[in-house]
């Protein structure tokens, strides 16, 4: 079905390394930059006529320049990938692709990034799922670009039909971890508002600091990232309001 090869990336701990997969003649993220990896990669990927990109994040795109160079594969992706390099086919959603081993469904699951993918083998629930959920670690949200409304739809989405969700980083999970998701946002959501509820007006970094007691200090940063992200969502929807770019107020 799907060949799968770890590779180390610089991506965000826990995660060590980004997956790599090949489906016939098309490779998926070839992530790795650092050269022993990408020699490593291209043995592993063979003749191939086709890279296919998940979303344009650099723990997936390190070795797309390479690999595309010494196989002579086109580069697909999403259209509004924003990309250091240019694409030879763009991909929308539904697009279907003939790998040779199998047909990829494209689907469009913005949220996490604004031309993000995932490719599931038509016929089954087995979806190929870049950065829509997490083997191992979480999925984090950076706004502007990282949307927790358009991310709830991607999973829901995604998660109506999924029976097994190959992620970019860490084993393959089951297809209902994209509703477990949702769930754990929206529980979240209601932790940010009982801080505000409490303490009054407060910053990103001041509600994550209340809610992720237990996270080290050194990742409160992307914590406040994620508490933005739904500061944004909730205030679009009217329940909250902003008193200036780094205040909000239930």
């Amino acid at each position: 079905m799907f060949a799968v090869l770890p590779v180390r990336t610089p991506t965000i701990p826990p995660a060590t390394h980004t997956n790599c997969y090949r489906v016939g003649d098309t490779v998926i993220d070839p992530a790795s930059p650092y050269p022993d990896e990408i020699a490593r990669l291209a043995e592993w990927a063979g003749p191939i006529r086709r890279i296919l990109l998940t979303h344009h994040h650099h723990d997936h795109i390190g070795g797309v320049a390479a690999l595309a160079a010494s196989t002579g594969a086109r580069v697909w992706a999403h259209p509004d990938s924003r990309l250091p390099f240019s694409i030879d086919v763009a991909v929308n959603d539904g697009d279907r692709i003939d790998t040779g081993a199998g047909v990829l469904v494209a689907w469009h699951t913005p949220g996490h990034a604004d031309g993000h993918l995932v490719f599931q083998l038509e016929g089954t629930g087995e979806v190929i799922a870049g950065d829509l959920v997490a083997g191992e670690g979480t999925i984090v949200l950076v706004p502007p670009e990282g949307k927790l409304a358009l991310y709830l739809a991607s999973l829901a989405r995604i998660g109506a039909f999924a029976s097994r969700l190959w992620p970019a980083h860490g084993p393959a999970v089951p297809g209902s971890l994209a509703q477990d998701y949702i769930a754990h946002r929206h529980g979240r959501t209601q932790q940010f508002l009982a801080v505000l509820a409490a303490n009054g007006p407060s910053t990103p970094e001041q509600i994550a600091a209340a809610v992720y007691a237990t996270v080290p200090s050194a990742n409160l940063a992307l914590a406040a990232l994620q508490v933005r992200a739904h500061l944004d969502w909730l205030e679009h929807a009217g329940r909250i309001r902003a008193l200036d770019h780094d205040r909000w107020s239930a």
